[in-house]
């Protein structure tokens, strides 16, 4: 794992940021609210094991989890998380690679034939799962859409919590693996658009994944 100083202070920075999400409403949104800027000495955090970078206040907290999925087979997880008073930015990676087998090791036990294919359920359905837990979670809604980072697609949610706090969130399912984004934070506080926006996705080699799209869901890898 590596990490790299970031200066969000850079117009250029923000600027390629906006460019590379190409999702002009909510960002604007975000960019117009009072106080839009994000704080200095942030750092691109680098995880190549799990094929991600995203922006982090400072070295992130790692723990592991085990993840109940919607179909009711228990999944790794590990959580990034930097906590500083009442403000939290985290990012959940869940671990579905190894799905199939999972599920077809309880078909064996259960002898029901439409066991095997949830893994596939679990990970095409998961974006909207957890979304669902965040909506759940009550408040006021104030954006709720489909997203994309560099044509992964997605799904952001910004929520006013009931004590005024706000999350923002942001979900992508790439490479079997399941990026939960959340930043949450007092009333008050900045809107945190960048973070919610600032995960890439890496291949093997550490090279930041972009795609071109299809109106199918089919994705070409153009770098």
């Amino acid at each position: 794992m590596i990490k790299r100083a970031w200066l969000n202070s850079s117009y250029s920075h923000v600027r390629e940021q906006s460019v590379r999400t190409l999702k002009i409403a909510p960002l604007a949104l975000l960019l117009s609210m009072p106080g839009a800027c994000f704080a200095q000495g942030w750092i691109e955090y680098i995880n190549q094991a799990q094929l991600f970078s995203v922006n982090f206040p400072r070295d992130p907290e790692i723990r592991d989890i085990d993840y109940a999925s919607e179909y009711g087979t228990i999944f790794p997880a590990r959580v990034y998380s930097v906590e500083e008073g009442q403000s939290l930015h985290s990012l959940t990676v869940i671990d579905f690679t190894d799905g199939e087998g999972r599920y077809r090791e309880l078909a064996d036990k259960t002898d029901d034939a439409n066991v095997a294919s949830l893994w596939l359920y679990d990970q095409r359905g998961s974006i909207a799962y957890e979304a669902s837990k965040f909506r759940q979670r009550g408040g006021s809604i104030l954006y709720d859409g489909w997203h994309h980072i560099d044509l992964v697609e997605g799904l952001q949610l910004v929520i006013t919590n009931s004590d005024q706090s706000s999350t923002y969130a942001g979900l992508y399912l790439h490479a079997q693996r399941l990026y939960i984004l959340e930043a949450t934070v007092p009333a008050g506080a900045p809107p945190q658009g960048l973070f919610q926006q600032s995960l890439a996705f890496l291949d093997e080699d550490g090279n930041q994944i972009r795609y071109e799209l299809t109106p199918e869901g089919n994705r070409t890898r153009i770098r």
